[in-house]
């Protein structure tokens, strides 16, 4: 039964590897770079050397990733399998974007309506990936590797000057002050586009039940291998001990909890409420 679930996971991630790749090399290849938007990292930095020495982008990505991979695996900072799965990602990225989206048709349209399908594809794309249990390095890994030096630093800052520092020399380099605020449309839709994606995957329900027959459901919960802890309240009229059951579900395992509930005690109090993040045993790690 673990390895089925193993293998269905193993197999989950690489899809979403795959399709997050696809998607954010769109968005680079297909409406970025065609007009002349570096919209920092080491994407931005890719497309400035391929305008300047027609250097393929997706190849910078992956040689500008590896240094950084090594250093990370020398000095241990984070595992070995984690330097594996971003390598792979790496280089399904630049795989991706040098053999098969290079080949697609780009867009050459207004150049407003390009930075934001590619902001949105770009912010799609990473979400995936790091849905797929990886991520494509580049500044990510900077900030990643000074965090573990420096603890005390900021490093949220740091990976802000540096894209901002890529975004001012894509105006140096394109002679073109419209390509800078273009770059900072394309930065602020994919973040805002990423968050969104990954917050929705990790959204639970929370539920608080009040039930004269607790104990049933409780029963129920815990058959269906869901964890509930018991709360002790006191009715506010009655002044009698009550148990109120919480639990922590996904949306889709909510609604039939809350089909079975009301199957138990059709009279039961059931209030559910969005919990945006919850980590810990059973739930989203935190690295």
């Amino acid at each position: 039964m673990y390895e089925k679930l193993l293998r269905k996971q193993i197999i989950k991630n690489i899809l979403f590897n795959i399709a997050g790749c696809f998607i954010y090399a769109l968005g680079i290849n297909s409406f970025a770079a065609p007009h002349n938007i570096a919209p920092g990292g080491a994407s931005g930095v890719a497309i400035l050397l391929n305008y300047l020495f027609h250097i393929p982008i997706g190849f910078f990505v992956f040689v500008f990733n590896i240094p950084l991979l090594a250093l990370i695996l020398v000095k241990n900072y984070f595992s070995k399998i984690f330097v594996g799965k971003v390598l792979i990602s790496t280089l399904l990225l630049s795989l991706i974007t040098d053999l098969i989206v290079a080949r697609l048709p780009v867009y050459k349209g207004d150049a407003l309506l390009a930075s934001m399908f590619a902001g949105a594809l770009m912010g799609m794309g990473l979400a995936l990936v790091h849905l797929g249990g990886s991520n494509t390095g580049g500044i990510s890994l900077i900030g990643i590797i000074v965090q573990k030096i420096r603890p005390e630093f900021q490093v949220g800052t740091l990976i802000s000057g540096l894209n901002m520092a890529i975004v001012l020399a894509s105006g140096i380099i394109y002679k073109n002050i419209e390509t800078m605020l273009y770059a900072i449309v394309v930065v602020y839709i994919s973040g805002f586009i990423m968050d969104r994606t990954l917050a929705n995957a990790y959204m639970n329900n929370l539920l608080l039940i009040i039930s004269e027959k607790t104990e049933k459901i409780k029963e129920f919960f815990l058959e269906h291998h869901s964890g509930v802890t018991i709360l002790k309240g006191e009715g506010g009229f009655s002044h009698q001990e009550k148990n109120v059951i919480l639990c922590v579900a996904t949306k889709h395992n909510c609604v039939t909890l809350q089909k079975y509930i009301w199957e138990i005690d059709n009279q039961a109090l059931t209030i559910v409420l969005d919990s945006s993040k919850v980590s810990g045993k059973g739930f989203q790690s935190v690295m």
